[in-house]
């Protein structure tokens, strides 16, 4: 077996990519970069929102187990902060884009 093979890849000859499906800006799955976009905020959201609830009810004392809230909320924390990089990048990519010399 060819180790391109084994990493899912395909040569170049044996991609099936439409000038149309490429000009509309959506990726192989059909979702474009807006929709992933959208999802990943409501996934950090989701992920903010579970840490809220598990702080509160551990507030509450309805939980225990204080290691179970303290990983919600790095998790919540760190998603929060990988969304933001990601915000940076696009935001300093769209600025090298507009200093582009046409």
């Amino acid at each position: 077996m060819d180790p391109i093979e084994l990493n899912g890849l395909r040569p170049i000859q044996e991609t099936n990519i439409s000038p149309e499906r490429s000009l509309k800006g959506s990726s192989p799955s059909g979702e474009s970069f807006a929709d992933m976009l959208t999802k990943a905020v409501g996934s950090v959201d989701q992920t903010m929102k579970e840490s809220e609830q598990n702080i509160q009810s551990f507030i509450a004392g309805e939980t225990e187990n204080v290691h179970d809230v303290m990983i919600s909320m790095q998790r919540a924390q760190l998603s929060f902060q990988m969304m933001v990089e990601v915000r940076n990048k696009a935001i300093e990519t769209y600025n090298e884009i507009s200093r582009m010399q046409i």
